[in-house]
């Protein structure tokens, strides 16, 4: 088996995590390959990622969720280990690598989630959590037509709207006020972020929804997809955001179930 191995050397003891993840692969017999570039995400990421059978992402969930994504374009399933705080995506915790075995025996489950197409102008970004349509950090709240299909959904006034898939109902939409919802679900959330009022509530659609998100305010507005780089919308640009045909594949070697999880890393979780 070959696998890729995808530090993020910017996260504490990323350099550590790492070694000792290669150490316990290649103790398995597994070819490990690692990028040349240090930096992250590595410049090689695709090169190694065409390679290999199995990646294995260490960070925390902005590094397994970037990975993800990439990986998804080579049909190739990620196993995330968590070095952050939180680790929702994660398929392990580093102090249980030696579950690693299962990963070679073939023990283990695979999680196909859903990915978002989100379009503005000539350009398609993929998102494993949300896309995010916001006001500028100096800039007074926006106005935000949602129509599905073409028919009208709603027209907020707010510091901006979400749109998010199962897998980032946990994130920030959770954050915003939206439903947590199992991540073997297909469907798309709209959540508002601090809506201008009493009234507004998160709405969720069917996985053959096709939303588009105009903002009508003339104050600074960006798009950013996954917590990435902010993109700058222009006054009736619109954003389209709809399920994309490719999927991505996460790894989990010791199953628990969906809301234990969910209680470990939400009601336990210290800051």
């Amino acid at each position: 088996m070959k696998v890729t191995v995808i530090p993020n050397f910017n996260t504490v003891d990323g350099t550590a995590v790492a070694e000792k993840v290669c150490r316990a692969l290649q103790n398995l017999s597994v070819t490990v390959i690692m990028p040349k570039d240090t930096a992250f995400p590595p410049s090689d990421l695709d090169d190694c990622l065409r390679q290999c059978d199995v990646a294995v992402a260490l960070g925390g969930d902005g590094t397994i969720i970037h990975c993800a994504k990439r990986a998804a374009a080579f049909d190739v399933p990620v196993l995330g280990i968590n070095s952050g705080r939180l680790g929702f995506t994660a398929g392990l915790e580093v102090g249980e690598l030696e579950a690693l075995s299962r990963l070679i025996n073939g023990e283990y489950t695979l999680e196909r989630r859903m990915l978002l197409d989100v379009t503005v102008g000539n350009r398609t970004f993929h998102a494993l959590n949300e896309a995010v349509v916001s006001r500028g950090a100096l800039s007074r709240m926006v106005e935000v037509e949602v129509t599905n299909h073409s028919e009208s959904v709603s027209c907020y006034k707010a510091d901006g709207v979400i749109v998010a898939t199962p897998t980032g109902s946990t994130a920030y939409s959770l954050a915003a006020g939206g439903p947590v919802v199992d991540t073997s679900l297909h469907c798309l959330l709209l959540t508002p972020i601090c809506p201008h009022s009493l009234y507004t509530r998160p709405y969720v659609f069917d996985l053959d929804a096709q939303l588009t998100l105009t903002p009508l305010s003339d104050t600074s507005v960006f798009l950013t997809v996954d917590g990435e780089e902010a993109i700058a919308i222009q006054v009736g640009e619109s954003v389209r955001v709809a399920r994309s045909k490719t999927e991505a594949s996460l790894i989990r070697l010791i199953h628990k179930p969906f809301y234990e999880v969910l209680h470990e890393k939400l009601m336990n979780r210290k800051d």
